[in-house]
């Protein structure tokens, strides 16, 4: 008999990290399970059609859930109530309520953690990140681990603090095994992110990375080519564009000393801005 070769704890670690990373969030045992023998639910009576009350939510939910499975196509109806929903969002706290993950929406489902945004008054900016990435998941936070670790040394070479700045995820979910969002992810976001700009009413904008880039300025918009170039966005609930800086994201600063530099002008053109203001 050939001996079995002894597996390593760091091996075991790897594997798990790896299981985690594709979405397993459930461990199965070796044994057999009869389900037949477990006895069945008492579920409480249900409400006849006419008396069981409907969720405002219900449609922007149904939305959510076709969009980011591509279940099936969702009527203009349903849509534009549940954009309704969204967009008359008094404060963040309401949004988020109305936005509350249902369990049947993948995305929500895999993750760990929901993002929420972080509106400051009197921030002179909002950022934009990415979806998140493994420690954001894993934390809660926005721009967790080396990320914020990175984009901390940014703020501080300008003279900028993350305390006092606006922040708001792309997505508020992250995608598993942190792939990249799916079009009908961030088409199913979009309407939360705009909303979530409208309620933070910056002055100016500075997306870092591609996906927040795409859901405000199309899919065809690409960091290389407009990064350190003011454009402007326009955002339902805000009476006039908002002017819109693309910088790389900052784990994108490991790349190479070009993309250091191409962050460092970027800064420079945000200062710039910020100072015409004063």
């Amino acid at each position: 008999m050939t001996p079995q070769p002894v597996v390593s704890r760091a091996e075991l670690l790897a594997a798990l990290q790896l299981q985690y990373e594709w979405g397993a969030d459930e461990a199965l045992c070796e044994m057999p399970v009869d389900r037949l023998s477990e006895a069945p639910p008492r579920l409480p009576p249900r409400l006849s059609a006419e008396t069981e009350p409907k969720s405002p939510y219900e449609d922007l939910r149904r939305v959510l859930k076709s969009e980011s499975e591509r279940s099936g196509p969702v009527g203009t109806a349903d849509r534009n109530a549940s954009l309704r929903v969204i967009a008359d969002a008094p404060d963040l706290p309401t949004l988020m309520k109305l936005t509350a993950a249902p369990d049947d929406l993948f995305l929500a489902r895999t993750a760990t953690h929901r993002l929420e945004p972080l509106l400051v008054a009197d921030a002179p900016f909002m950022l934009v990140g990415e979806a998140p990435d493994a420690d954001e998941d894993r934390s809660g936070t926005l721009f967790a681990g080396e990320a914020g670790a990175l984009l901390d040394r940014m703020l501080r070479s300008v003279g900028l603090e993350r305390e006092k700045i606006s922040m708001a995820p792309a997505l508020p979910w992250r995608p598993p095994g942190g792939r990249t969002p799916s079009e009908a992810e961030m088409q199913a976001c979009h309407p939360l992110l705009l909303r979530t700009i409208a309620l933070g009413r910056p002055r100016y904008l500075v997306t870092m990375g591609g996906t927040p880039l795409r859901m405000l300025l199309g899919p065809d918009a690409v960091v290389g080519r407009l990064r350190g170039k003011w454009t402007k966005v326009s955002v339902p609930g805000l009476a006039t564009p908002v002017p819109l800086l693309p910088m790389r994201h900052p784990l994108q600063l490991r790349a190479s000393a070009a993309a250091r530099r191409n962050a460092w002008q970027d800064l420079l053109v945000l200062m710039d801005k910020l100072a015409s203001d004063e």
